[in-house]
């Protein structure tokens, strides 16, 4: 099962007591809050499960364990390598360690960050749980794609297949 934590930036209004909860934990604060066109976006891992700064780190001191990418600062040589491979500028290097989000696995409890988020702009989600909500949510979108010639493509002849199919038949004599 692979969580991640997703924001509701419309909500955020950069207090910063989710960096500040993080600080507490881990001693520096592993979330960022950016400004863009006047919403404010915390800026977390999203666990890639490829993972490009595991893949680019010199020292093998990241590697994904459960569809968590973990951090491990005693390896951690700070050269800023998975920084630079990072492509939501998760990572950051302090005091010549790199830092990213790891969901609080250690605290075996709820981020540090959704605890004191007032304003419930973040939530850690499982990813197949949204997939599956997506599927549900088209369901009758996909029941209506009928293969041309099929009862269904008969009866509607409005289906999406049999329109754009509708033009390139040809009739064979």
């Amino acid at each position: 099962m692979k969580k991640i934590v997703m924001l509701d930036s419309k909500s955020c209004d950069n207090c910063g007591d989710c960096m500040k909860a993080c600080s507490e934990v881990h001693g520096v604060s592993r979330i960022s809050i950016l400004d863009y066109q006047g919403e404010y976006f915390p800026v977390v891992c999203q666990h890639c499960a490829s993972a490009p700064c595991g893949e680019i780190c010199p020292v093998n001191a990241i590697d994904v364990n459960n569809g968590v990418v973990h951090l491990n600062e005693e390896l951690c040589i700070g050269c800023g390598l998975c920084a630079l491979a990072c492509p939501f500028g998760a990572i950051f290097i302090n005091e010549k360690t790199a830092h990213k989000c790891d969901l609080c696995i250690e605290e075996n409890d709820e981020c540090a960050c959704i605890k004191a988020c007032s304003k419930r702009c973040l939530e850690v989600v499982d990813v197949e749980d949204i997939v599956l909500s997506k599927k549900l949510k088209n369901l009758p979108n996909l029941a209506s794609i009928t293969k041309p010639g099929s009862k269904a493509g008969k009866s509607k002849n409005k289906s999406l297949m049999s329109l754009i199919t509708s033009s390139s038949r040809v009739n064979n004599p």
